[in-house]
């Protein structure tokens, strides 16, 4: 294999224990895997307000399963429908605490398990596979693969500093007004624009 095919394989690997974990965890709270996908979303995302398109997109699924899916957890007392302010057509999909409390459990029983791998690198190198892994989601959403890219590398707010005798890039964020470190890149932002949409 060349390299690159070897980093597809280990990242399919990785994406393979998550989805099974995942998968685990979600069965011992009485949900499907996707039933699970969308209560992290929407956890993960507090800020913001899906609705079915939204959260299809997000989650690389049809609507016809989202919307399965949020029947499901509309009935089992962990999602409801507000219709949305700014056009009561449309309806959106939030939390219940009782949801709530159930995509927390799931979120930390997930991410702790690789917290613990992750202590094993050195700061710097963590900081260096979150930059890798970030650039990997932009060329990725470049290149047609991912149809959503909420990461600070895909957004116009990022500039990138140019310095002198510096091996990683400096970025600054024109929204929030602030340099941003490595480890504070974003994986998924509540402000995130991209370039076109204001070009529109």
């Amino acid at each position: 294999m060349t390299t690159p095919q070897k980093i597809v394989a280990a990242l399919e690997r990785i994406g393979q224990a998550l989805r099974s974990l995942l998968l685990s965890d979600a069965m011992e709270e009485g949900l499907s895997i996707t039933q699970a996908q969308v209560l992290l979303q929407c956890y993960l995302q507090p800020g913001r307000f899906y609705g079915v398109t939204d959260l299809a997109e997000e989650l690389d699924l049809s609507q016809p399963t989202i919307s399965d899916a949020i029947t499901t957890l509309q009935r089992k007392g962990l999602l409801q429908k507000l219709q949305r302010e700014d056009d009561r057509r449309a309806v959106v999909v939030v939390l219940t605490p009782r949801g709530k409390a159930i995509a927390r459990r799931l979120w930390i029983q997930q991410s702790r398990r690789f917290e613990q791998l992750s202590e094993r690198f050195s700061p710097e190198e963590q900081a260096q596979f979150l930059h890798f892994l970030l650039r990997f989601i932009a060329f990725a959403y470049e290149a047609g693969h991912l149809h959503t890219a909420r990461t600070c590398l895909t957004c116009r707010f990022l500039q990138i500093l140019e310095r002198s005798g510096e091996r990683a890039p400096q970025y600054f964020c024109s929204l929030l007004e602030i340099p941003l470190a490595l480890t504070e890149l974003r994986t998924s932002c509540p402000e995130h624009e991209l370039p076109q949409e204001t070009a529109a």
